[in-house]
Parts: structure tokens; sequence; C-alpha cells
């Protein structure tokens, strides 16, 4: 397939173990494609030209530049073809600084020495991939930005009841759904969506309430998975067990047990390890 990545990181082989496999795979988990050669190489590529691939087809170039990095000929080549990246002004070039001076960065470029760079000796590594992440998938900042706000607001939250009545439920979109979250919501309409009987319109509108629609839709892909393999694999065709089939699988992700009558504790049993063999965190 014709692959294209967020990122390529430019380094010298000696900074792997210091800092690039690291952040590296920490860029990984979070969500963000990277061009790094333990990642994207293969046995038998051709080294320069995965390399110039590579560069090519990435967005951003994050180069930490260090010492060994400034001796190598072929970390100057990818610097220079990043370079050539950014022309009318746009920021292509992402450098991080990695013990080394700002005379030594100086002496080698002017132009990266006048550009603004993240520093390993004042960041932190995980700090060092937020700031990167906001720059290069803002997307995925603001989801990690809204997790960690969340959290802070539930660790001062206090517990009360309320009456229903006092329950206000939102009328207006907070959102609109990215082409591939529609695509995702469309594809579980076409799944648990049948049986239930839903709209796709009321469903997408529904996603859209809420301020981040994509925990909703990754929880509906979750239920969606388990009902059609299950289903799948009994060849079920009663409608009203596999209401009850969803209803379970809806239970289990508000972290619930409810009997149906059509359903045996076996089936509930096989169903709940379904449920924790796909779930996995937003």
């Amino acid at each position: 397939m014709d692959k294209h990545w967020d990122a390529f990181i430019s380094h010298a082989s000696e900074d792997k173990s210091t800092i690039v496999r690291q952040l590296a795979e920490i860029l990984e988990k979070i969500g963000i494609k990277i061009w790094y050669d333990e990642f994207s190489l293969k046995v038998g590529d051709s080294l320069s030209e995965s390399i110039d691939n590579g560069l090519i087809k990435s967005k951003f170039g994050i180069v930490i530049i260090s010492k060994d990095f400034l001796k190598k000929k072929w970390t100057d080549y990818e610097y220079r073809s990043l370079l050539s990246k950014e022309d009318k002004g746009k920021k292509i070039i992402l450098p991080i600084w990695h013990n080394i001076t700002s005379e030594e960065i100086r002496d080698f470029s002017l132009y990266l020495h006048d550009k603004f760079a993240l520093n390993t000796s004042t960041m932190s590594i995980n700090k060092l991939a937020l700031t990167l992440t906001e720059q290069i998938r803002p997307d995925i900042y603001q989801n990690i930005k809204g997790y960690f706000l969340f959290k802070k607001i539930l660790e001062k939250s206090v517990k009360s009841t309320a009456k229903l009545s006092e329950l206000k439920p939102q009328k207006k979109p907070l959102s609109k759904l990215s082409k591939g979250l529609e695509v995702r919501a469309r594809n579980i309409h076409f799944g648990v969506g049948q049986v239930i009987e839903c709209n796709i319109d009321e469903s997408i509108y529904n996603y859209e309430l809420d301020l981040r629609p994509e925990r909703e839709i990754q929880t509906w892909e979750i239920i969606n998975l388990c009902y059609l393999e299950f289903t799948d694999k009994y060849k079920i065709k009663n409608t009203e067990l596999k209401k009850s089939i969803i209803y379970t699988l809806i239970n289990f992700s508000l972290g619930q047990l409810i009997e149906y009558k059509n359903i045996t504790i076996e089936q509930q049993t096989e169903l709940y390890e379904l449920w924790k063999k796909y779930f996995y965190d937003y």
C-alpha cells in the first residue's frame, strides 16, 4: 500500500538507546504514525530507497540534534532533504537538542540555531512527546488533554444522588463527526443498528451530542463486533434473541449484569469473555 507517515525521525544511531527508541515508542502508542528505521525497515529493504520514501511521505521531520548527529553524512542528507520541504514558510522540521550546546548548533547551521527547539536537558521524554503531538496531530493532543482534564475533574468530584427529573439532556450538537468517525458509525448502524431499528441520521446526531464522540463510537464498535461474531458462530436468526444479546453487551459496557429470559448463563458467560477479549482502553 502507498503508506504515509505523520513524522520521520532523523537521528544518529548512537542516540537510539538514550532518547530515540523510547520517544518513537511513546509516539506510536499515542497513535502517531512514525517512520523510524526499527519500525519501518524490513529484511531485504533498500535502505536508501526506504529512507527517501519516508522523507517524501512524512508530514513532519523530527530531528534529534546531538554531537553524533552533526558528524554523520547520512543525517546531514536527511536534514537537507527535510529542509528542502520547508518552502513558503511551511514548518516541517521539528528539532530536538540532545546533549548539545547552542554554540555547537550555531556552528553547524544558523537556520537550525534560529529555529525554536525542544531540549532534552529541560524536558522529560513524556513532555517532549506531548509537545510534538500538539504540533503533529492536534486532534490526538486534544483527546489526551481532554482525558487528563476529565481525570482531574473526577478526582475533585463529589458523589450525590439526583432525581431523574433534574437531569437535563444535551439537545444541541457539541461536535461534528469526521469522515472517519462517520464511516465507523455507519458500520455500526449496519450491524446492531439493524436489529434495534435505529435511524442512521439519529445515531450520528446522538454521537455529535458528545464533545468527544470517539469514545462512544469505540464502545459501540466493540458491542457490534461481539454481537456479529456471536450471532454468526451460532447462526442466530431470532430477532428477540438478537436484541437480548445486544442489550446484554450494552450492560457489560456500563459495568452491569442484567439477566434476560432467553439468554442462558453459558451464553452470557461467553458474551462476557468476548467483551473482555475485544475491550481496550480509550
